[in-house]
C-alpha cells in the first residue's frame, strides 16, 4: 500500500506505541494530535485509513468523522473509545465508522482490524512480517498469549493437565508444547486415543500384556503407560474411555503404579498424564458416563483452548503459516500468495471446524490453484457467501447497545483474565457495578457467589 494509516490521538505515548506498532507491521503511518490537525493531514496525504480517538480536545473522534465523511465518504474510520463512551461509539458507527476498539486496545486485534477493514476497501496489504510462534503456537490474540503464559508456568510441575477444546483447535500440540517445555523434553512423548481402539483392546494398550495374557498374545507387549517412562503420556478424547477402563485408570493414578495383564508385578507410574477432550466432562460426570473421581485427578491444572471464531486475529497469521507450510511440502515455489478480500472473507467466516478446517482448506485450494494467487472467487460458497450475508445484515440492522455492552464487559474480562477487580478498573466503574452488567447481560447469574474470578 503506499497511502498511510492516519492516527488521530491526543496522547503522546500512546501516539507514538501506535505508530510503532503498525509500522513494524509494515503500514505507512502519520500521526495527528487532534482533529484539526488530521484535516489537514486528510487534505495533503489522502491516508487509507484513519484511526481516532473518541475524547480528543476542540473537534471530538466524532465531529471528525463526521468531517471525514462529508469530503472523504471513501475513508474508512475507525473509533478507540473508553467504556464510559460506548454510546458515543454506536453513534459514531451510526455515522459511518467502520468498527470500534475499546481502551486499552489489543495490539492484536487492531492489526487483525485494520487489515480487514483495508482489505473491505480493496487497498493493497504489506506482506505478514511477523508470524508469532512460542512453544510451537501461532497467533497474535490475547487468548493466545495467556495460554502461552499458562504453559510457561504449568511445563515445569509434574501435575496432571486437563486440555478442553473444540475439535480442531489444537489440543495435541498445546499438550506436545508442554511436554517440549517441561524437564521431560528428552524422555518421550506417548499419544493415545481413547476413542480409536475396541473396547477390548483399551487395557492392553495402555498396560500392556505378557505372552498368554489372553487369546492372541503370541509376545509380550509394553504399554502406554510403560513406553512413556519419564515423559509425557496423551489421554487424547479421554471422554470416550470406557467406564470400566477409568476405574482401572483412577488407581493407577492414586498408587502410581500400574501392572501388565498376565502378570501380578506392579511397576511404577513414572510419567506425567496430559488428558484432552472435546466434551463437557463436568457434564458427562453428572449424566453418569465420566467417574467423577477420575475427572478430579485428570482436571488438577485445565487449559482451554478458545475456538477459532473467537480468535480472530490469529486467522492471519495463521493463514500465512499454513500457505508456506504446503507451499514446502508439495513443492510449490515461489510460496502462493492471498487477496485482501479473500483473507477478509476467512476472517468473517466461522470456522466450525477450527483450525484443522483452515489448514485442510488452504492445501485444497493451493493444490487446485494455477496462478500462485488466491482469490475470493477461489473460496467455497459458504465461505464467500457468509461475508455477503454479514455486510449486508451490518449494513441494514439497528445496532444493539445491550451486545455492544456485553461484548465491550466481555474484553475487559478477557484483558483481566476475568479478574472482577481488575475489569472494573479498566471499565471505569465500581466492582459491584460491574457484577451487576454481568448479571443484566447473562454472565453470572443471581446466585453467583462474590468471588473474585469468573469461572469459565
Amino acid at each position: 500500500m503506499t497511502n498511510p494509516v492516519l492516527i488521530v490521538e491526543d496522547e503522546k505515548n500512546l501516539r507514538r506505541v501506535l505508530v510503532a506498532v503498525l509500522e513494524a507491521e509494515g503500514y505507512p503511518t502519520i500521526a495527528a494530535e487532534n482533529a484539526e490537525e488530521a484535516l489537514d493531514m486528510i487534505r495533503t496525504e489522502h491516508p487509507a485509513l484513519v484511526l481516532t480517538d473518541q475524547r480528543l480536545p476542540g473537534l471530538s473522534g466524532t465531529g471528525l468523522l463526521r468531517r471525514i465523511k462529508e469530503a472523504h465518504p471513501e475513508i474508512p474510520v475507525i473509533i478507540s473509545t473508553a467504556y464510559g463512551e460506548i454510546e458515543q461509539a454506536v453513534e459514531a458507527i451510526k455515522a459511518g465508522a467502520e468498527h470500534y476498539l475499546t481502551k486499552p486496545v489489543d495490539e492484536g486485534e487492531l492489526i487483525a482490524l485494520i487489515r480487514q477493514t483495508l482489505g473491505r476497501h480493496g487497498e493493497s496489504l504489506p506482506p505478514l512480517h511477523r508470524e508469532p510462534r512460542r512453544h510451537g503456537l501461532i497467533g497474535v490474540s490475547r487468548a493466545i498469549e495467556t495460554l502461552l503464559e499458562t504453559i510457561d508456568l504449568v511445563a515445569p510441575a509434574p501435575s496432571n493437565v486437563l486440555i478442553t477444546g473444540e475439535s480442531g483447535t489444537g489440543k495435541e500440540l498445546v499438550a506436545r508444547a508442554l511436554h517440549q517445555a517441561s524437564p521431560r523434553a528428552a524422555q518421550p512423548f506417548i499419544a493415545f486415543n481413547c476413542g480409536a481402539i475396541p473396547l477390548e483392546l483399551v487395557e492392553s494398550e495402555i498396560f500392556g500384556y505378557e505372552r498368554g495374557a489372553f487369546t492372541g498374545a503370541t509376545r509380550a507387549q509394553a504399554g502406554k503407560l510403560e513406553m512413556a517412562a519419564s515423559g509425557t503420556l496423551f489421554l487424547d478424547e479421554v471422554g470416550d474411555m470406557p467406564l470400566p477402563m477409568q476405574v482401572k485408570m483412577l488407581r493407577a493414578l492414586q498408587e502410581r503404579e500400574f501392572t501388565r495383564l498376565g502378570t501380578h508385578q506392579p511397576q511404577r507410574l513414572a510419567a506425567r498424564i496430559v488428558a484432552a477432550t472435546h466434551v463437557d466432562l463436568a457434564k458427562a460426570v453428572s449424566e453418569g458416563h465420566f467417574r467423577e473421581d477420575l475427572y478430579y485427578r485428570l482436571n488438577v491444572i485445565p487449559l482451554h483452548i478458545p475456538p477459532l471464531r473467537q480468535r480472530r486475529a490469529d486467522i492471519a497469521p495463521l493463514v500465512h503459516h499454513f500457505l508456506q507450510q504446503i507451499c514446502t511440502v508439495i513443492g510449490r515455489g515461489p510460496m502462493v500468495t492471498i487477496a485482501p478480500d479473500a483473507l477478509t472473507a476467512l476472517e468473517a467466516y466461522e470456522w466450525p471446524g477450527n483450525i484443522r478446517q483452515l489448514e485442510n482448506l488452504l492445501e485444497r485450494m493451493v493444490v487446485l490453484n494455477r496462478h500462485g494467487h488466491l482469490q475470493r472467487s477461489d473460496l467455497p460458497t459458504e465461505i464467500a457467501q457468509q461475508q455477503n450475508d454479514n455486510a449486508c445484515s451490518a449494513s441494514t440492522s439497528p445496532f444493539d447497545l445491550p451486545a455492544l455492552e456485553r461484548q465491550t464487559v466481555l474484553n475487559a474480562l478477557e484483558k483481566t483474565r476475568f479478574n472482577q477487580s481488575q475489569a472494573a478498573v479498566l471499565l471505569g466503574i465500581s466492582r459491584k457495578q460491574l457484577r451487576t452488567k454481568m448479571k443484566n447481560i447473562g454472565l453470572l447469574g443471581d446466585q453467583d457467589g462474590e468471588d473474585d474470578t469468573l469461572d469459565t
